[in-house]
């Protein structure tokens, strides 16, 4: 009998210890859910719970107009919940002692103190604020995580971003980007993007995106369904993801669907259709996702479980274009559609949607599933009731934290590509005069001083030229013949100019003529688009690909020149793409 009881209470205890490894199993891989406990925004004005679902920009002049020369007054009449801090939007006309790094800080503490909610305060900084604000570090892109494949640090370039960004104020990013450059002709994503493929780019993704929100930064990851696919910028032109639903699901899909399930606060949709998914057209055509109800509500909230805030880009973009009769009713239809945050709407906005919502045009439960969604977020990141600063100290050691670490990334994601016969390292003794050929649409030759000096540093007599191609049609073009090695300065980043990615004009013309010299002078090296080295400059024996022309990744390219460190980098495209063969 005691045998029978023993056996009984075994088989209870390991169906016990089962269940509850099952249940543990089902909590740990549990899709993180945004719901909101706190109601109170439930008591918001009907306005109010419109001003929710913006995020203008920082007009600030004319917001003040608007309120009789106080921001008490402009909120009193457009009760806004965020702000996109565009530093560019006053640049025409801030005074010339003004300086960015103080004076937008101070715009968000005036805007803060005159609303009667916490506000959202946002960036791109998809490269740090550095490129904003001098007080800010210069990052290199996203696809330097992806060479160097080290998710430690993807959350540290994550946490410069994020304290630098807290320390003035913002505390919602408009980032990480989750595209995947699968097409190399591509004129935006290229190098902003992790990599070509997801095995690559969300280990990075991921460690980035929870480093932020540890940070108390709201991530954003976008463009949903994904860019990069084709060739067409949704600055100019609505953009397509033109894969199949299998090849989408595998690729972008898992993507999305993993750092959804990881707990994405927030997804940026952009001005890119999904035909594969898509049945109906506007004005023929299918819409991009931003206006959208299948692509938003049907694939992104329901099928794939996103509870978080879909936010919109930018409404005044080219890919919007053509659907509706402006930029308003652009923002109008995408509120509609399904977005719960709408970047950059005119104010009018507020007053269309607060009519039509009176005429029961647009329902309110449309209102209210964006404004709960917004509120969870809300509550998530503690931004439910205001405190006494938007402001966050930086670290003491923060200058050496970025230092240690930008030097390591770049150390690590410097990939190259080629070395035929053994050619490096370099010497002063064989190869004591070195031509920097700076290859780019507008001259960036000032950019690469940093690298001259560390290759004068170790003996080289070193010059920068842009513009090559003077030498071939109206100077002595054998006065080329003199340099030892001239090394390929490829720098054209993306946006920077915006149009095609492929060379073109005197920096064609430029290439053209380093293709006259002897291959075994060239060494080519890639500062922006990983694509260049292999496409233009294949038949010369020494290839780098360097992604970012930032000073860390100068100086760890001549440390590679110099065999001084041994190059890990892994490239996160494929080199020998069909279309750049």
């Amino acid at each position: 009998m005691m045998h029978k009881i023993l056996l009984i209470s075994t088989a209870i205890l390991t169906i016990s210890l089962c269940t509850s490894c099952s249940q543990s199993s089902k909590t740990t891989n549990m899709k993180q859910v945004y719901k909101a406990q706190d109601t109170s925004w439930k008591s918001l004005s009907l306005r109010e719970k419109i001003g929710q679902t913006m995020m203008v920009t920082s007009d600030y002049y004319s917001h003040k107009r608007i309120g009789n020369d106080t921001l008490e007054q402009f909120f009193t009449k457009y009760p806004i919940g965020g702000f996109f801090m565009a530093q560019w939007h006053f640049s025409y006309q801030k005074p010339e002692w003004l300086v960015y790094e103080t004076f937008i800080p101070q715009i968000m503490k005036e805007y803060e103190a005159a609303s009667e909610y916490p506000l959202f305060f946002s960036e791109d900084f998809e490269r740090g604020a550095g490129y904003n604000y001098k007080t800010g570090t210069k990052l290199p892109v996203e696809m330097t995580l992806g060479a160097a494949q080290d998710t430690t640090l993807a959350q540290k370039y994550a946490q410069i971003v994020c304290r630098e960004s807290r320390a003035m104020g913002f505390n919602w990013l408009l980032h990480p980007v989750a595209d995947l450059n699968m097409n190399p002709l591509h004129p935006l994503v290229i190098e902003r993007a992790v990599a070509d493929n997801a095995e690559q780019a969300l280990p990075i993704l991921s460690h980035q995106m929870n480093a932020m929100h540890k940070e108390s930064i709201i991530s954003t990851i976008k463009h949903f369904p994904g860019d990069g696919a084709t060739i067409a910028d949704q600055h100019l032109i609505t953009a397509s993801n033109n894969l199949s639903l299998n090849d989408w699901y595998a690729t972008y899909g898992k993507v999305f669907q993993t750092l959804i399930d990881e707990g994405a606060p927030s997804i940026m949709v952009g001005h890119i259709n999904f035909p594969a998914y898509q049945k109906e057209k506007i004005n023929d055509m299918y819409p991009p996702a931003t206006l959208s109800k299948e692509i938003m509500v049907n694939l992104l909230k329901k099928e794939m479980g996103f509870s978080g805030v879909i936010v919109s880009d930018a409404m005044n973009m080219g890919g919007a274009s053509g659907f509706y009769e402006s930029a308003l009713e652009n923002s109008i239809q995408c509120f509609i559609a399904g977005a719960d945050m709408i970047l950059w709407p005119p104010l009018e906005y507020m007053d269309s949607i607060e009519a039509r919502i009176l005429r029961g045009e647009i329902p309110m439960e449309r209102l209210d599933d964006a404004v709960e969604r917004i509120w969870a977020v809300r509550e998530q990141f503690d931004l439910l009731n205001k405190k006494e600063t938007i402001t966050t100290p930086l670290p003491e050691n923060h200058s050496e934290f970025v230092e240690h670490t930008l030097t390591e990334l770049a150390e690590k994601s410097v990939t190259l590509i080629k070395n035929k016969n053994n050619t490096l390292p370099l010497s002063p003794e064989k190869d004591s005069t070195i031509l920097l050929a700076n290859i780019s649409y507008n001259d960036k030759s000032y950019l690469f001083e940093p690298m001259k000096k560390e290759l004068e540093s170790y003996g080289f007599k070193v010059s920068i030229i842009h513009d090559l191609h003077l030498h071939h049609w109206q100077w002595r073009w054998d006065s080329l013949l003199t340099y030892d090695k001239v090394i390929v300065c490829f720098e054209n980043k993306y946006f920077d100019p915006i149009g095609s990615p492929l060379l073109k004009d005197h920096e064609a013309y430029s290439l053209w003529t380093i293709k006259d010299l002897p291959t075994d002078k060239i060494i080519g090296v890639s500062f922006s688009n990983p694509y260049y080295n292999t496409f233009y400059l294949k038949p010369n024996p020494v290839l780098i690909n360097a992604y970012s022309s930032d000073i860390y990744m100068q100086k760890a390219v001549v440390k590679l020149l110099m065999g001084e460190i041994e190059a890990t980098g892994i490239s996160p495209v494929n080199l020998d793409h069909p279309m750049m063969r």
